[in-house]
């Protein structure tokens, strides 16, 4: 079992395909293929930082195999009667914007080329938390 951030979803590493997020290609793809090959010659629970499936994996000890993806299944929500918190979190990195840990500037009145503190991606990549 390991815990990772090589991919953003099971998705992706079922599917072979880098994040968006990387440095360096070579060892971004590098890397990618040493936990594929890892996870193909290992019994492996994956948990992937940035998924639901991460602790759904863990908990029902999901053997992760790369030729019979697991189809994602979330849990229905309601979430009408929720109030908004004014956050919003970044799809690429998680990074959450609280507009109470930036002097109650709120995110839509951030000026349209804000980028994310973490990873730099546009402002059209956070969505509301």
């Amino acid at each position: 079992m390991f815990e990772a951030d090589i991919t953003y979803v099971d998705e992706a590493l079922y599917k072979n395909k880098l994040s968006v997020v990387y440095d360096d290609l070579a060892a971004a793809r590098e890397t990618m293929d040493r936990v594929r090959a890892f996870v193909r010659n290992r019994p492996t629970v994956y948990m992937g930082t940035h998924t639901p499936q991460g602790y759904e994996n863990l908990e029902a000890k999901r053997v992760m195999d790369l030729d019979h993806p697991v189809p994602t299944v979330y849990a229905e929500v309601d979430f009408s009667g929720t109030e908004a918190s004014g956050k919003y979190v970044c799809s690429i990195c998680g990074y959450v914007y609280d507009p109470a840990e930036h002097d109650g500037v709120a995110f839509e009145d951030l000026p349209e080329d804000w980028v994310c503190p973490r990873c730099k991606q546009p402002k059209a990549k956070c969505n509301r938390a």
